[in-house]
């Protein structure tokens, strides 16, 4: 006899599009629990996030329905995590615990079952979670098996459930099987069926637990054909109710037996996870290392620590740290609470396989949900702090308009949220290295049905035109000296050669009101309000010389244009300028005006990220350079 537990996890992030959500519900949700229901002998453990649940219990509430029957008669388990998915390491303890809680009562009206076991976000690990995780009302969860290879176990341990243990309080892990992750719904039903009938006759008695994302059975790339169509689920749900030696078990249940022992699991995730994280040049030589290291050696290579996202992409950093500052400002309201949950969701702050912090409106529902919560008790200031744990100061100023992140050494800005339009305007992303840029004009024959680990085809064959690589951090309002004005393919390339300029020192001129000034070479004032609150002066002073200024925006509209006729996602360069204007559908317009005449250049800011489809091109907003022949005073309209 073997034990087999069969578990799925559905999520869609904060966000996400209403086709995209009504796709994956037609395709996978409902056929999975269809299937599953018709097979009732089969007990399978079933996660869906809140954000899901959310969107399920507005457009398909028949859904919990089909559901809550599976839970009444011991089919369904129901398993439970923080309401918004976040990364559980990623965000205060508190919000975790409260999450937790709150969506734990949320499932139990919804199916009728109170959780006890938990899905975690990404299996990102780390023991200081244990705690937490049993304050929340968790008693067990599932992690990789991987987890468990680190801590020094094989496969041959892997026959039950463990306990792990943080102050004498216990937690019980199962291990999830990478084996039964990759060969379902890829492979023959004969190879799963094979696999587990191998277990059986070297270790009888041993539980083998599949959990993974929902979408692979009929959202990910040819599945849905393979699964449905062509009958893989109903064909294994079968076999597995009829092979005699296969008993189908919960998770709760197994938990009421002994566990196979005590195990103290490192902080870890899954293995792509740990290559995903690493810069490109680490990354090489972690996929060269697993290359000529024998597989049973694997255990000693734990890749990279997931929270170096946040060194990797700055940009997941602010957002980041966005949150946990207004985590720690947010109102006492249930309203301000949900609004901060959305802001927390996990998908938009890292990058692997799927898009993720490459989605411009991903980021953008990351942002709105934060600024909505924070909209409901906003303080007003203007201080210096290390807002996004560098080691160096920003300057941080918010009021009933805005909410900005500036960086003293560029006198420029990193972050201006608009409170009104619930956006950050500056929500684009740097083109940066990654690690599969170099096989980005690779293709590959599709050739049956693959996981979305072995895909690694382009969806545009001119993609590897438009890699390009960011000379130095963006910012909205770096200055530029030069010598001899840059071309507009040097600026789109980033090889005119000049660095942003630095400035020595700096003065506040009021804790309430935006007003600075910056001294270097030359000296930079920054004010906002004036006669209209929405209106920010930057005025240069020093010796005549030319200058640059340049201003990277996030902004996504289709519709984008400049001037009125000219369309952001196209390279510009215009000439005898004083004033410019930026629009869009769903924007109010952005004007510039200045006090000297300038020539324009512009491009868009284009990426190219891997996705579950392939690799992809990405608009991540524009870049506009004013360039001066005198140094002026620039008025923008925001």
């Amino acid at each position: 006899m073997i034990r087999f537990a069969f578990c799925v996890h559905n999520h869609q992030p904060t966000g996400n599009f209403h086709e995209v959500f009504e796709y994956a519900y037609s395709h996978a949700y409902l056929p999975l629990l269809t299937c599953l229901m018709r097979h009732e002998h089969v007990k399978f453990a079933i996660h869906n996030s809140g954000i899901l649940c959310e969107w399920i219990t507005q457009h398909h509430p028949e859904y919990f329905e089909m559901l809550r029957e599976a839970a009444a008669r011991g089919q369904a388990e129901i398993l439970t995590s923080a309401y918004g998915e976040p990364l559980l390491s990623f965000i205060p303890r508190k919000d975790a615990i409260d999450q937790i809680r709150y969506f734990n009562e949320y499932l139990h009206r919804l199916t009728g079952q109170m959780p006890k076991g938990l899905w975690l976000t990404e299996r990102i690990w780390e023991p200081g979670l244990i705690t937490m995780l049993l304050d929340s009302g968790i008693e067990y969860l599932l992690l990789d098996d991987t987890h468990f290879f680190y801590a020094g176990l094989d496969d041959r341990d892997l026959f039950s459930y463990y306990v792990t243990e943080e102050d004498g309080r216990v937690l019980k892990v199962f291990p999830i099987s990478m084996k039964l992750r990759y060969l379902i719904p890829f492979h023959p039903v004969d190879e799963t069926i094979a696999f587990l009938k191998e277990t059986h006759t070297t270790q009888p008695g041993s539980l083998k637990t599949l959990a993974d994302d929902g979408e692979k059975f009929g959202v990910w790339p040819g599945t849905y054909e393979w699964v449905y169509d062509k009958g893989w689920l109903d064909e294994f749900l079968g076999r597995l109710d009829a092979e005699s030696w296969i008993r189908s078990v919960s998770l709760r249940e197994t938990t009421e037996k002994s566990p196979a022992g005590r195990i103290y699991l490192p902080t870890s995730s899954y293995e792509e996870m740990g290559e995903w994280v690493l810069p490109p040049d680490a990354g090489r030589q972690y996929e060269e290392l697993k290359r000529t290291v024998d597989r049973k050696y694997f255990h000693f290579i734990h890749g990279g620590y997931f929270k170096n996202f946040l060194r990797k992409y700055p940009e997941a950093n602010a957002m980041q740290k966005r949150m946990i500052h207004v985590s720690k400002n947010i109102a006492d309201t249930m309203d301000a609470k949900l609004a901060l949950w959305r802001g927390q969701c996990s998908c938009a702050y890292w990058h692997g396989i799927f898009g993720g912090l490459y989605l411009p409106h991903l980021r953008e529902a990351i942002y709105k949900n934060l600024i909505e919560a924070e909209n409901h008790s906003i303080r007003e200031f203007f201080t210096s702090m290390d807002f996004d744990a560098d080691g160096e100061p920003e300057l941080v100023f918010s009021d009933r308009q805005f909410f900005m992140v500036m960086k003293p050494r560029t006198g420029s800005f990193v972050e201006i949220d608009d409170r009104k339009g619930l956006r950050n305007i500056l929500n684009y992303i740097g083109r940066v290295r990654e690690k599969y840029h170099e096989k980005v004009s690779q293709t590959s024959d599709a050739g049956g049905v693959r996981s979305i680990h072995e895909i690694a085809a382009s969806k545009d064959a001119h993609l590897a035109d438009i890699i390009v690589y960011d000379a130095y951090p963006r910012g909205f309002g770096i200055d530029l000296l030069f010598d001899k004005p840059p071309s507009l393919e040097e600026f789109y390339r980033g090889t005119h050669g000049s660095r942003p300029l630095q400035y020595d020192r700096h003065t506040l001129h009021n804790d309430k009101h935006l007003s600075v000034s910056f001294f270097g070479g030359i000296e930079k004032n920054i004010s906002l309000g004036g006669t209209r609150a929405r209106t920010l002066q930057i005025t240069y002073q020093g010796q005549p010389t030319s200058i640059g200024v340049e201003f990277s925006l996030g902004l996504f509209d289709k519709n984008l244009r400049l001037n009125k006729d000219k369309y952001l996602r196209d390279i510009q360069e215009l000439a005898d300028l004083d004033t410019l204007t930026i629009m869009g559908e769903n924007i109010s317009p952005i004007s510039f005006s200045a006090s000297e005449n300038f020539s324009l250049l512009s491009y868009p800011i284009e990426t190219v990220s891997s996705s579950e489809g392939g690799y992809e091109k990405n608009f991540q907003g524009f870049c506009m350079l004013m360039l001066f022949r005198a140094l002026p005073t620039i008025t923008i309209e925001l």
